[in-house]
């Protein structure tokens, strides 16, 4: 009974105080969801992840994507409960494109880019401006990364940063600089030893997810390259349903992912996307349910 007595007069503690203070607090929850929202999870969270050719997993499905193809995501948040007065709001634009087939030394290579925007309310309310613009060369038969170049500008962070694989010697190289100081400071030049031979990033995980074959039940374990970071995930089938695509309702199956080695994100949290059940095999929505709310991102347009 105590506790019970006691349980108000803390809750009005936290909604108390001067309002200036309270804007305060406010604001400096919300400038972190903007970098959370807007770059590590419409980033890091691309919608896909990424098999271990390596291992044998291959598909014999007839490939779903071209270059040329180019998908365009809205990104939305939705706040946790204890900001419930905060609507629902927009985040952020996602871009993902598929170029023509370019050269990585003597190989082939395919070139996807991905470029995240910081917009609609939540930017203007935190005022800061997030745009990402990142590059990878994967061999394409298998879409094992060859290499990955990010441009990373996150209000007043700005990051250039440079992942070479070298999967004969099973090591990557990673070179990160600090380019918002003057000189260019290096935060990372180093090498990471013991990595698989065949590792997709997270952008060319996109389109091997959509060359495999997926049914209601599966599951199938993966290998995730995020800068010096390798992942293990798993992912589960749930189940086939009906969701919004850009063109009208499409069924699709659902994807969710458990984290068998290391965390899926910095902040934790849970990924489920839906891939078409048609053809093209279309990532047509990704949600991510974290600590501060959830985040999903909806197909607003294709091209071709």
């Amino acid at each position: 009974m105590k506790g019970l007595r006691n349980a108000p007069a803390v809750r009005a503690r936290g909604t108390a105080g001067p309002p200036g203070k309270n804007r305060a607090r406010v604001g400096a929850v919300v400038r972190r969801l903007a970098f959370l929202l807007t770059v590590r999870l419409l980033s890091a969270s691309a919608p896909g992840l990424c098999p271990d050719f390596a291992s044998g997993q291959t598909s014999d499905i007839a490939s779903p994507f071209a270059p040329g193809e180019t998908l365009h995501y809205k990104v939305m948040w939705d706040p946790p409960w204890y900001l419930f007065f905060l609507p629902e709001m927009e985040a952020g634009e996602l871009q993902l494109s598929l170029g023509e087939t370019t050269r990585y030394g003597q190989k082939p290579a395919a070139r996807i880019t991905f470029e995240a925007r910081s917009t609609g309310t939540l930017a203007s309310l935190t005022g800061i401006k997030v745009h990402d613009t990142f590059e990878s060369l994967s061999d394409p038969a298998t879409l094992c990364t060859y290499t990955v170049s990010k441009r990373v500008r996150e209000g007043k962070r700005e990051r250039d940063i440079e992942v070479t694989y070298y999967p004969e010697e099973s090591r990557l190289h990673i070179l990160e600089a600090d380019v918002a100081k003057a000189p260019p400071h290096i935060n990372k030049d180093k090498f990471v030893e013991n990595i698989p031979s065949c590792v997709h990033d997270i952008f060319a995980a996109v389109y091997a997810l959509r060359r495999t074959n997926l049914q209601v039940g599966s599951r199938d374990q993966w290998v995730l390259g995020d800068d010096d970071n390798i992942k293990k995930v798993e992912t589960r089938v749930v189940k086939s349903e009906i969701i919004q695509g850009h063109a009208g309702p499409v069924r699709s199956l659902r994807i969710e992912t458990v984290a068998l080695l290391g965390g899926l994100f910095r902040e934790g949290g849970e990924f489920r996307m839906w891939l078409s059940e048609d053809a093209r095999r279309l990532p047509v929505r990704f949600e991510i349910q974290v600590k501060l709310g959830r985040a999903y991102g909806r197909l607003v347009s294709v091209k071709p």
